[in-house]
């Protein structure tokens, strides 16, 4: 029942806060899952930066003031929950929900439904983790509820980041409740809500091809199959990037601003999921704040100041994150950078010889470990095939975040962090993130290539293709 509340509460609140931002779609299929990225992220700021910045109690009364303040704001804006459409949208293919050809598409949908079942009966009923329940991650909501912050606690929400941590809590404090099993449901909500989006977008769009493709690709990788079973914000990390890079190709596709302003408002959410969040996110949100600029040089700068304007909240975070923590714990990765940067040694024990074994590791946990599948093989082979039409297809500017991914998380592997690389404890988790979004990136570019060979898939070359037809 807590679960339910919390769903309700969530959705409710980031419609209200999609139709105050005008970043409605104006499609219930993209609103209804864009609604849960976006009321979790709102939720877990407000009551974080709340807490530890204006020193205000996590209550009831607490939890209540933050989920109805942006539907009360849209009730005294007038603004309609219904209708709504984005800018340009009259560029825009229409919708079209079946894919072709369904002697190919339907087994792919069929897959997606059944390992999604699977997922979510397995998941619901796994319990916690023993080291993450008791140490980490599905501690911190508990904390939460409590409202106890030693010194201690501090240093697990550092870990957990404020999603993990009180986006769970949400149906304890309505309810006064404590169900573990929440944990685990909050990410297998995420889990639905990434399905329906990839599925949802791509086909108001005119491409359920892509949606279908993209959700089966998900569900292909083996380990963040897995980790969406468990406990461990890995999983979390990925579903919150996996949805901004939803938005981040459908800008690419549509050239509408709006997608780009949806992708960086996730990308803010995704940074507030476990302490490299920030990192993760900040990589993809770089490049697309890139693209954007590049884009708009010769059409002024108005873009970018409304990007900058929905990323300004999230310095609250991180002003709340030193407060809580200190500034010295607060930016772990920057300190272990400065170490290592002076040669600082690393611990005895495990990590002695590492770094020569570290690289040699890491390639093998993308191409050999089987815990993204083939993903880096296929991911590979398309880039070398298709490289002369990536810029054409406007897929360029995502492969290079795609990129940036990568090589931030060689440089985790191989340099920052090699004694845990060598002994295989976190490299393949760390990986899950950067194979969720290699995933949907492979998955567009060859539904794409296979439905429309010839030329770009943006709005300007579709009404080329339009006048040629009438011709």
């Amino acid at each position: 029942m807590s679960l339910v509340l919390t769903v309700a509460c969530l959705c409710a609140s980031g419609l209200a806060l999609l139709r105050l931002s005008g970043l409605s779609a104006g499609r219930w299929v993209v609103d209804l899952p864009l609604s849960w990225f976006v009321g979790s992220g709102w939720y877990a700021l407000a009551a974080f930066t709340l807490r530890f910045l204006a020193g205000v109690p996590y209550t009831a009364g607490t939890a209540v003031t933050i989920v109805a303040l942006p539907v009360v704001g849209m009730l005294a804006a007038r603004t309609p929950l219904r209708g709504g459409s984005v800018a340009g949208a009259g560029d825009l293919p229409g919708a079209r929900w079946w894919p072709r050809p369904g002697w190919m598409f339907v087994p792919l949908a069929l897959y997606v439904v059944a390992v999604g079942t699977m997922v979510a009966l397995h998941g619901a009923n796994m319990p916690t983790q023993t080291d993450d329940g008791l140490r980490v991650r599905a501690f911190a909501p508990i904390l939460a509820h409590r409202d106890a912050w030693s010194a201690e606690a501090r240093a697990v929400l550092a870990m957990a980041g404020p999603v993990p941590t009180y986006v769970p809590s949400l149906g304890w404090r309505l309810t006064g409740r404590v169900d573990h099993f929440d944990v685990n449901g909050t990410i297998l909500v995420g889990l639905v809500a990434l399905l329906a989006l990839a599925v949802g977008l791509a086909s108001t769009r005119g491409r359920p091809e892509r949606g279908w493709a993209s959700a089966f690709a998900v569900l292909s990788l083996p380990l963040f199959v897995y980790h969406c079973t468990s406990t461990y914000s890995d999983a979390t990390l990925a579903i919150y990037l996996a949805a901004a890079f939803l938005f981040f190709l459908e800008f690419g596709f549509t050239e509408d601003s709006a997608d780009a302003e949806r992708s960086l408002a996730l990308l803010v959410g995704a940074a507030m999921v476990k302490r490299e969040g920030e990192l993760v996110a900040g990589a993809v949100g770089v490049v697309l704040v890139a693209q954007i600029a590049w884009e708009s040089r010769r059409s002024g700068r108005r873009r970018l100041l409304r990007l900058a304007l929905l990323c300004a909240p999230y310095l609250l975070v991180v002003a709340a994150r030193v407060a809580s923590v200190g500034a010295k714990s607060a930016f772990p990765f920057l300190r272990l950078m400065a170490e290592r940067g002076v040669g600082a040694p690393t611990p005895p024990g495990p990590s002695l010889g590492a770094g020569g074994r570290a690289l040699p590791t890491f390639v093998w946990s993308l191409f050999s470990s089987g815990s993204a599948g083939l993903l880096f093989w296929l991911l590979t082979a398309s880039v070398v095939l298709q490289f002369s039409t990536l810029a054409r297809r406007r897929l360029a500017w995502p492969l290079a975040a795609v990129a940036l991914l990568l090589v931030q998380a060689a440089i985790a592997s191989v340099w920052l962090t090699p004694e845990f690389t060598a002994d295989q404890s976190t490299v393949h988790r760390q990986l899950i993130p950067l194979s969720v979004v290699a995933a949907l990136w492979t998955a567009a570019l060859l539904t794409e290539a296979a439905l429309d060979p010839a030329a770009s898939v943006g709005p300007a070359a579709a009404r080329v293709r339009g006048r040629r037809a009438k011709r």
